[in-house]
């Protein structure tokens, strides 16, 4: 089953200089963080600030392009995590193919950097979308506190002083205690 997911920020891995999206879902206190490039954090910011740049940076030659091909960005999908690295797809729809709105035949999957997908989601303003199984191997659960302010203060907190080392051991501490503890085979980058 697909999850919708939102960005609920972007910050920096302070202890590795790398940036982080966190991607939520609502009502639900479990995030993805995904960490991303330095360019693709700064196109991904200028689209949440909603800031215009004098030419087309390369996010929007791409979505320049798709458009230009009569189709359209339709959602964007994060759909594996092998090796500590997300993988994601670009769902565009031909809009010559059909004129049916769900088509199947008329949906073209792109394989993407989650990053590259993100930022054109948001420049889209599509879905951005996982499953139930990305989110119990590479979410973390954030707890819950009694008064908003407190919440965002503990998550904001959290992201800040995050540590790359801090978070592996505490996502698989958090695994041994589900029973489905695995072998560490993580390379540290995602």
């Amino acid at each position: 089953m697909l999850r919708e997911l939102k960005i609920k920020a972007l910050m920096l891995d302070k202890n590795h200089n790398t940036p982080v999206v966190i991607l939520g879902m609502d009502k639900s206190p479990m995030v993805l963080p995904i960490w991303i490039g330095s360019c693709e954090a700064m196109a991904l910011s200028l689209e949440i600030e909603k800031s215009d740049f004098p030419r087309p940076l390369t996010h929007d030659l791409l979505v320049n392009v798709i458009e230009a091909l009569d189709a359209q960005v339709s959602k964007v999908i994060i759909d594996s995590l092998k090796e500590n690295t997300y993988y994601a797809k670009l769902i565009i729809k031909d809009l010559t193919y059909s004129d049916l709105e769900d088509d199947p035949n008329s949906m073209i999957e792109i394989d993407c950097r989650p990053s590259d997908a993100i930022v054109v989601a948001v420049k889209k303003n599509v879905p951005i979308y996982t499953t139930d199984e990305i989110i119990l191997e590479g979410g973390i659960k954030i707890e819950e506190s009694s008064q908003k302010e407190e919440k965002e203060k503990e998550f904001k907190d959290f992201v800040e002083n995050m540590n790359i080392d801090d978070f592996k051991n505490y996502f698989h501490r958090e695994r041994g205690e589900k029973g489905n503890e695995k072998k560490d085979t993580d390379n540290g980058n995602s």
